[in-house]
């Protein structure tokens, strides 16, 4: 549907034609020179449309220039191949009648707009929304994006301030616990945010888990932590997108994770059937990662570099564990496996179980394609659909390490070498030769010799659970 009206700038007081037409507003700038010109905003940005004291106020997100400078393909390394992060800011355009008698078309044309860029508006201010807020995630900026960005884009939105409301995390899982409880106060379509990173989102999904609401919750991913790579997963790379999808409440999902469970075997044959688990912890769900071995050792390595580096630590750290580089046993097994077949460009059915025991230089299962901006480690994998991807390197070398480190971020081509194997699967089990260090969802946990990992995929929504997140 096409519409337009007449209005001026309420700021420079020229003239324009607003129209909306195929999903854009359209501000056609009548200036002194015979010349006219456009600007075009997509609806998909707009968070808040307003028509009050005769003013119409359209609030919309909008990206910044990015910086033009590109490194050559010789001088890319692996401290220096991450891309750089698109900024974006909220910008508010203002509009008034032209004269008197257009108020009654700008107030008319105010009301369309709003109902077309933001159908759900009028359920918004009845909706109760529980804000997560991890003050010490990533760089510390959290609290600062709750004031300035955060915070006034769901309140323009069409949030009720007084249905909002903020909770600091804490440590030692006590995280877990907060969320376990409030998600048992809750009721239908209520909405909880996290608004941290990776680690944070863990213990707010692993507290709803806990608490089998009946009621159906909608979660909001907001990423302000290290690595994010579970919004990458959705394709949300900053805040003021991620919190335009809680607004716009276009689309939500149910999702799939990793449900972990820690063991041991010292049988010699058969060991997958002959596991004792561990069943006096907590049950773990992992949205993000299991690894082992150099991509674990480099998370355990830079964790105290967080604050101080950045996303750069990580490969400050791989540089110098690829400098005494280590191969570590273990056997494997996945169940109801596919392997990539990179001539075929396409994931083939195994016809039998997955079985490997051998020296393994580079292991992760993953239910996200990137890891950090950038590093599309598992370009195939989704946090939507139902396998976890394995990637895995034996008993390679560093050049051969580093080489497919590089292809992992460009676009994820590392897939194609013949030295990587890369699998789906829903069921896994490790055992370690070793006393080992596991990364789970970025937290360093010990293995025992002869300790097992065992990985399911399960959803979000089940008989025991069912909420959902914004896409």
């Amino acid at each position: 549907m096409v519409y337009s009206t007449p209005a001026k700038n309420n700021i420079t007081n020229e003239g324009v034609q607003l129209l909306v037409d195929n999903s854009q507003l359209m501000v056609e700038h009548k200036n002194s020179s015979t010349v006219a010109t456009k600007e075009i905003f997509d609806l998909e940005f707009i968070y808040g449309i307003e028509y009050d004291d005769e003013i119409l106020s359209v609030h919309l997100i909008e990206k910044e220039k990015e910086d033009t400078k590109v490194i050559g393909e010789a001088q890319k390394t692996l401290t220096n191949i991450r891309p750089q992060d698109v900024k974006w800011h909220l910008r508010t355009l203002q509009f008034i009648s032209v004269t008197g008698d257009d108020k009654q078309s700008l107030s008319e044309f105010a009301i369309q707009f709003q109902q077309e860029a933001l159908p759900h508006r009028d359920e918004l201010p009845k909706t109760r929304v529980i804000v997560v807020l991890n003050p010490t995630s990533g760089l510390q900026l959290a609290t600062n994006y709750w004031k300035t960005v955060v915070q006034p884009m769901l309140v323009m939105g069409g949030f009720s301030e007084s249905n909002i409301t903020k909770l600091i995390t804490e440590s030692d899982g006590k995280t877990r616990a907060l969320v376990q409880g409030v998600a048992q106060e809750l009721t239908d379509h209520a909405i909880i945010i996290s608004m941290g990173g990776d680690g944070t989102l863990h213990e707010i999904v692993n507290g709803l888990l806990d608490a089998s609401p009946h009621c159906r919750i909608r979660l909001g991913v907001i990423p302000v932590g290290s690595g994010n790579a579970f919004a990458l997963g959705l394709n949300i790379e900053n805040v003021e997108q991620a919190t335009l999808k809680i607004i716009q409440g276009k689309k939500e999902e149910p999702f799939y994770m990793m449900d972990v469970k820690l063991g041991q075997s010292h049988a010699t044959a058969n060991w997958q059937e002959n596991i004792e688990y561990d069943d006096t912890k907590q049950p773990t769900r992992l949205l993000v990662v299991m690894s082992w071995g150099f991509h674990a050792q480099i998370v355990s390595k830079s964790r105290y570099l967080r604050y101080f580096m950045g996303n750069k630590r990580f490969s400050l750290v791989a540089m110098f564990l690829l400098k005494f580089l280590q191969q570590y046993p273990g056997e494997l097994v996945l169940k109801n496996a596919m392997k990539y077949n990179a001539e075929l460009e396409r994931f083939i059915d195994m016809e039998q179980d997955v079985v490997l025991n051998d020296e393994f230089t580079y292991f992760i299962a993953s239910k996200q394609h990137s890891l950090e901006k950038g590093f599309k480690i598992a370009p195939f994998s989704s946090p939507l659909k139902k396998e976890m991807d394995v990637v895995l390197l034996r008993r390679v070398d560093a050049e051969t390490l580093t080489t497919a480190s590089m292809g992992a971020f460009q676009g994820g081509i590392h897939v194609n070498s013949e030295p990587v194997e890369y699998y789906k699967t829903t069921d896994l089990l490790l055992r370690v030769k070793h006393k080992a260090e596991l990364c789970l969802d970025g937290e360093i946990h010990d293995l025992p010799a002869k300790g097992v990992v065992h990985l399911k995929v399960i959803g979000s929504s089940s008989t025991e659970s069912n909420f959902t997140v914004f896409v």
